[in-house]
This record gives C-alpha cells, structure tokens and sequence, in this order.
C-alpha cells in the first residue's frame, strides 16, 4: 500500500514540485492581478474577463494543463466582483476551482488607496488509477476506488494598498486547511490542501512619452512546502504592447509578449523554460491568454500602476 501511494505522489509531483494539491498560479497574473488577490476586482475597468490556457513542459506524457476564465467588474463607485474558474491536470491528478470575489476600495489620503478583498471558494481534487500500472492490482489502496474525487470550501481574504503607480497586496487564498482522505501519516501533508499566502507587488517606472518598466514581484508559501518566488519586468509602450521576462524559483526563466488591440481586446503570450533539470527533454510550457477590457482607460481621474481606469472617488 506504501508503494502505491508513493507512486501517486511520484506521479503528482514530478512535474509541479509537489505542489499539485495546491491551485496553481499562471502567468496571467502580470496582466490580470485578480488571480493573486480578489482586492483588485473592479479596481481597473468597469468589466473584463480573461480566458487563459496553459501546457507546461510541452512533449513529456502527463504534463500539467491548465486552464482559466477570470471576470471581474466594478459594482457601484467603492465595490467590485468577480469571479474565477480554474480546471488543472497533471497526470492522474485533477483540480477543479471556483472562486467567488468581493472587494472594498477606499481612499485614505491624496493618492492614497486601501482595498479590501474576500473570496469563496469551491475545490474538487481527484485522483484518476484507473491506469497506473502497478505490481499489485488487488492492493487495497487502488481495489474498487479507481477514481477518487474530493470536494472542500474554503475562504480567503486580502489588503491591497496603492500609491499612484505601486501596488503592495498581501493575499490568504486558503485561510482553512482541508484534508485529504488519502490519509496516511508519512504522506498526509502532501495531499493536503494547505493554507497558504502571498505577497505581491507592482511598480511601474515612466523612462519617456508612452514609455515604462513594470516590475512585478509575488512570493509564495504553503504551509508544510518550499517557498516559491517570481520576479519579471516588461517594458510597455502606450499600454498596447509590451515585451518582458520572467525568473521563477529553481530557475524557471520566461518571457512574455503581448497587445492590446485598441486597449480592448487583450492577447498575451509567455514562453518559459527551465535552465536545469527539465532542459532538453521538453518543448517548454506556452501560456496564451485572450482578454476584454471595457471602460475607456482615458476616463482615469488618477493613473494607476497599470495606467488604466481606477473607479470613482
């Protein structure tokens, strides 16, 4: 029985680092900051919705795939909703995700802004053995439960604090921590849905007319599993195209590309490439993303860190 639930977590966390239990964050998250922290719903244009797809390591049987739609929108003048859908599957694993979004934006000071974030979320995980090949196939961690699918809730909660064009967020995705049934007491925290948290943040530098660096940072940490880390920087022009690259933990670098089609339809590419392990034995992982943002950005009262429409004040 030890064998095969070692197999399970073989097969889970080869190509995620064991953190396949865990929701997973595309790059998407440089265009659309929702994905991080339900705090920035509504705080950009009255409406827009993101759909992304996502195959990591390109050519390896059972690379993780992921997939996601993101809406989010301004409610009155202070408020806004959203919400995200994110399917993911990485071999036998398989992750379905709901989230729910509301946040609160008020202005302290002079540029100054505080917004509040909460979300309710909706997990379903299975495990799919129906094909794992193994040396006993009456062990009775896999007789009679070829397919096992767990569902949990969980809330989270984020602070999001901006000053014209930097943005500093500290976001709880999972505030409770769900157990897994595949109970076990060598393996329990690997198939654990953790508490986790993040911090994120965005700078934009202006370098000339219509020209700007925007640095993002996000770390990462569940609880009982390595801290991750993600830095980039694109240069933007006009906020229609940009151009950027991207460094992860353990030496993932990336590098992004993208358009705004009259600063409405959005369309963003990432490439991303390891420099160590995985170099050489797969095409990579392509991340595409195609968005639409309505609102007009040059109805903006103040810019903000992504020079687009902040709600009214």
């Amino acid at each position: 029985m030890r064998r095969i639930l070692l197999c399970i977590i073989i097969s889970i966390g080869f190509f995620s680092g064991l953190r396949a239990q865990q929701v997973p964050i595309p790059d998407n998250y440089l265009i659309n900051p929702v994905i991080v922290s339900p705090a920035f719903s509504g705080k950009y244009f009255p409406f827009q919705a993101y759909v992304t797809h996502r195959s990591e390591w390109t050519g390896l049987s059972g690379a993780p795939v992921i997939g996601n739609i993101s809406i989010d929108g301004k409610l009155g003048k202070k408020m806004g909703i959203g919400g995200n859908i994110l399917l993911n599957k990485a071999g036998i694993y398989r992750n379905f995700t709901v989230n729910l979004n509301y946040a609160f934006h008020l202005q302290v000071a002079k540029d100054h802004f505080l917004s509040f974030g909460i979300t309710g979320a909706f997990y379903q995980n299975s495990v799919d053995l129906s094909d794992l090949v193994v040396s006993d196939p009456y062990d009775p961690m896999i007789l009679n439960h070829d397919k096992t699918t767990e569902s949990y809730f969980n809330v989270g909660a984020s602070l999001l604090y901006n000053w014209k064009d930097f943005n500093f967020c500290i976001a709880f995705p999972m505030m409770i921590n769900n157990k897994s049934l595949y109970s076990d007491t060598l393996y329990d925290n690997v198939l654990t849905m953790n508490r986790n948290w993040m911090i994120y943040g965005n700078y934009s530098i202006f370098l000339a007319k219509d020209w700007k660096l925007k640095i993002d940072l996000l770390f990462r940490q569940a609880q009982h599993m390595p801290w991750t880390f993600d830095i980039s920087t694109a240069v933007r022009y006009a906020d229609s195209y940009w151009l950027g690259v991207l460094y992860r933990k353990n030496n993932i670098i990336g590098i992004q590309v993208g358009l705004a089609v009259v600063k409405t339809i959005v369309l963003n590419y990432t490439y991303e490439f390891s420099g160590s392990s995985m170099d050489g034995k797969s095409g990579g992982t392509h991340e595409i993303t195609l968005g639409c943002r309505i609102g007009s950005p040059a109805a903006s009262k103040s810019n903000s860190a992504l020079k687009i429409n902040e709600y009214d004040r």
